[in-house]
């Protein structure tokens, strides 16, 4: 029987280095393409790309922001966030 891996949503801005890393490697050129629009449990949209590791699949939860016509801000997958 195949053992599966643990699934979590976590922030962007709550990853540990190694999976920003990560992030780096599976994006190179950034998630933005990556990205899809869910509904959490609060019935509220949330944005978020699929980060793979060796023990769980994670969906990172990307910040969003409501714009003055109603719709969603996303901010960009690009390296510069993570720059220091």
């Amino acid at each position: 029987m195949a053992v599966s891996k643990k699934r979590v949503i976590k922030s962007l801005e709550n990853l540990s280095e190694d999976l920003k890393d990560l992030i780096r490697k599976q994006y190179p050129n950034g998630y933005e393409s990556s990205r899809s629009r869910i509904t959490n449990a609060k019935k509220e949209p949330i944005f978020v790309f699929p980060l793979e590791t060796d023990d769980a699949t994670y969906l990172v939860k990307v910040p969003a922001v409501k714009n003055s016509e109603g719709e969603y801000d996303v901010e960009s997958g690009t390296e510069e966030e993570f720059d220091s």
